[in-house]
């Protein structure tokens, strides 16, 4: 392999971290608001629904951080960063396709995002590897 080869086609697994870390601070960024207002209140013609987001919004720091740290992992040739990769946008793929009906166009654009980055990091991820 030439590194003019490598050069091109790493562009790939820079997309696929830069995906995670954004992903990552926007998760971060919800849980945050999630457990600073934790209550969420939705009207419906028959009554009045509260739910407390106090274990999503934890849910969705933790997983901010795991991203933005697999983000990191990604970019330092971190075998294990690209398999994390892979199953956390392998997951968010299926969540997105539970969401189809409430949201058809943003989670079509989230699912092709999510099946460039598999792909990145499936065909591409060995050529920023460290030995």
């Amino acid at each position: 392999m030439t590194s003019s080869y490598r050069t091109e086609t790493s562009g790939w697994v820079i997309f696929a971290a830069t995906m995670f870390a954004i992903v990552g601070v926007f998760n971060f960024i919800q849980g945050l608001v999630f457990l600073v207002e934790d209550t969420w209140t939705v009207l419906t013609p028959d009554s009045i629904l509260v739910f407390d987001l106090t274990t999503w919004g934890w849910i969705l720091l933790i997983l901010g951080v795991v991203e933005m740290v697999v983000s990191w992992g990604i970019l330092s040739g971190q075998t294990w960063a690209q398999v994390v990769g892979i199953i956390i946008a392998s997951l968010a793929i299926v969540l997105n396709v539970l969401s189809l009906s409430i949201y058809p166009i943003w989670g079509l654009i989230a699912l092709v995002l999510q099946v460039l980055v598999i792909w990145a990091l499936a065909v591409h991820g060995d050529e920023v590897a460290t030995p």
